[in-house]
């Protein structure tokens, strides 16, 4: 089976375990998925089968909405309510002062990640090495901050919504938003609604894949590459390129270029270079 399924992970498993359970439905080993969620949240989890797994990188799922919940007075090692408790406080700030803490939260800033995650230090896992004890020193990095939105403050609890660019810890954003305000942020709760074109209100549950598991596969997948620039094939170069073989074409040098065939099925990624079509990823067979 190739194409990708638009999953709704529960919370409770690890992302691995979406793909163990896929593996068993579908009989098939070549699974992989984009845009890892931790074992507590829940959401959309894009998982690419077959042939398809060969476009995961290109596909356009850099941006990403959450919905988020936070406990205040709270600090754990994890950043989440999974963790150790390692302080606690009683702080009470105001509504306005979260109001206007997010501002400072907008746009391009610079993060650092939680100590418990997947990022690697030296050849180890950040949260491997945390179990341990040790201090993780996890560089700070850009990220983008689209949209930040307070959805309530119920004390001790406060929900936001954010939408953001691949690579930030929604954990990180509550943790320097309490920092901020001086009241210590756990997050208690997260929802991943949407990812790239993946939507929660198209999302499929693994008993709905389990029930019917080729129905819920969608099989075209220059959808989710129609971000990139694009070429169209005839009948003869279109087999050359799905033989690998590179292919004459009058176009502008271009790094990243999704190629069709005639009736707009996609064969696979190439790189555009002084005129000639260099084959990257092939999707289908001659």
């Amino acid at each position: 089976m190739d194409g990708i399924i638009n999953v709704l992970k529960p919370s409770g498993m690890t992302s691995f375990d979406v793909i163990a359970k896929l593996r068993k439905i579908y009989g098939q080993k070549k699974i992989g998925h984009g845009g890892t969620l931790d074992p507590m949240a829940a959401g959309v989890l894009p998982v690419f089968l077959g042939k398809a797994t060969r476009i995961i990188e290109y596909a356009s799922i850099d941006k990403k909405t959450y919905e988020a919940e936070f406990i205040m007075n709270i600090e754990t090692d994890t950043e989440d309510m999974t963790g150790k408790v390692i302080s606690t406080s009683n702080e009470k700030p105001s509504d306005e002062a979260w109001y206007s803490a997010l501002n400072r939260f907008k746009g391009k800033i610079m993060q650092v990640p939680s100590q418990y995650s997947a990022i690697q230090i030296n050849g180890e896992r950040a949260y491997k090495t945390a179990r341990k004890g040790q201090k993780v020193n996890i560089p700070a990095r850009e990220v983008n901050i689209e949209k930040l939105e307070i959805r309530s403050i119920e004390y001790p609890y406060i929900r936001i919504s954010v939408t953001c660019s691949a690579g930030t810890y929604i954990r990180a954003l509550g943790r320097d938003l309490g920092k901020s305000v001086k009241c210590p942020l756990t997050m208690s709760f997260l929802l991943r609604t949407k990812m790239g074109p993946f939507d929660i209100e198209n999302a499929v549950t693994l008993e709905e894949i389990n029930e019917n598991p080729y129905d819920c596969v969608q099989k075209e997948l220059g959808d989710f590459v129609s971000h990139l620039p694009r070429i169209k094939l005839d009948e003869s170069n279109g087999k050359g390129f799905l033989q690998g073989k590179r292919i004459l074409q009058k176009m502008n040098d271009c790094e990243i270029i999704a190629v069709y065939g005639e009736e707009g099925t996609l064969l696979g990624i190439a790189e555009m270079k002084k005129g000639v079509l260099h084959p990257r990823k092939v999707l289908q067979e001659v």
